[in-house]
């Protein structure tokens, strides 16, 4: 038989901005919902503070502790993903990440070779607060990392909570909402108090590019649609502005994943080619290939400009690539890899 995915949901969102009030909220309405739920929770500190507030909801709590699952212990994200999927059978995984984690990180930690077929990432909640998103992201009072990765938890969103609302001026929420928008103008964006909103919506959302995909797909039938979507370049700005048709809206500001199951075993040389030449927009490569003429499991990480092969001696493993990135062209993909052959 073969086992249903579980769907994950991440909450995401820079340190105070409400997430563990969202949860709670959330726990407490699938307490009258069918359905196994199973909740992971990061800490970066050696003491759980807010998994003890979710306790009581009578959900099974699995909690990573005294680091970030974006990077020191991304292992252990997945070590617990498959313990959590051994133990539950969870029809629903609710991962809150700590403050300072990047949602491109926690992707790439969830899209390992060997899950990949057993979760589904059904979306990704950014929860900004209304009150400090501004101060934040200003490069004069936070480090480039820290401001990369708060604009990343906005940018690569499929829903937005913008919360404490209650605690700034119109012209301030105006302001922030514009941000917003310009770092990300895929997601909805619901304005909260408490983190309280309509949770059937966030347990219906859809990911950024399933909804840009479709937009597009209607386009091209000839169904009139709103064409700002996604980013224009300057050059499309100018075309319009002359009155010309400005390019297709790209699918970026959306993480997306696929993967590839292999049929059989590949060219090393023109393989590892392959990963070198990959274009900029995938972030992401890893899995377990077999090479021509050699009987070990090779497995393989693709990073920014790095490329790493090395055996691997368990065999249990699926010979499969899993790839993530933004506005992903998977046919190009798939015909540049199936030339490996």
């Amino acid at each position: 038989m073969v086992a249903l995915s579980a769907g994950v949901y991440m909450l995401t969102g820079y340190l105070g901005s409400g997430k563990t009030t969202l949860l709670q909220k959330l726990l407490a309405y699938l307490q009258s919902q069918d359905g196994r739920v199973v909740v992971l929770m990061n800490e970066m500190g050696d003491e759980d503070i807010d998994g003890e507030q979710i306790q009581g909801f009578g959900f099974p709590v699995k909690k990573l502790l005294d680091g970030c699952i974006c990077c020191s212990i991304r292992g252990e994200l997945t070590e617990g993903l498959k313990d959590i999927l051994a133990s539950f059978e969870p029809d629903h995984i609710l991962i809150e990440t700590t403050g300072v984690a990047d949602p491109v990180d926690v992707v790439d930690a969830l899209t390992h070779p060997e899950l990949y077929d057993r979760l589904e990432l059904k979306g990704i909640i950014s929860v900004v607060d209304a009150s400090r998103f501004r101060s934040l992201i200003s490069r004069f009072q936070s480090s480039s990392t820290l401001v990369k990765t708060i604009r990343n938890q906005v940018k690569y969103a499929d829903l937005l909570l913008l919360n404490k609302i209650d605690l700034v001026t119109p012209d301030v929420l105006e302001k922030v909402k514009a941000k917003l928008l310009e770092l990300n103008p895929h997601a909805p964006i619901h304005q909260t108090i408490q983190s309280d909103m309509d949770l059937r919506e966030l347990l219906n959302i859809k990911r950024a590019a399933e909804r840009s995909a479709a937009i597009q797909a209607r386009d091209k039938a000839g169904t009139p649609v709103q064409k700002s979507i996604g980013r224009m370049s300057t050059l499309d700005k100018v075309k319009r502005s002359l009155g010309f048709s400005a390019g297709q809206p790209s699918l970026y500001n959306s993480i997306e994943t696929f993967s590839y199951h292999f049929t059989g075993p590949v060219d090393a040389d023109k393989f590892e080619d392959f990963l070198w030449d990959l274009p900029k927009n995938v972030y992401r490569a890893k899995g377990y290939v077999l090479f021509k003429g050699r009987e070990e499991l090779i497995s393989f990480q693709h990073t920014e400009n790095q490329v790493h092969l090395f055996p691997f001696e368990n065999f249990g493993p699926k010979m499969v690539a899993v790839f993530i990135g933004e506005g992903l062209d998977r046919e190009k993909i798939i015909a540049d890899l199936e030339a490996c052959y």
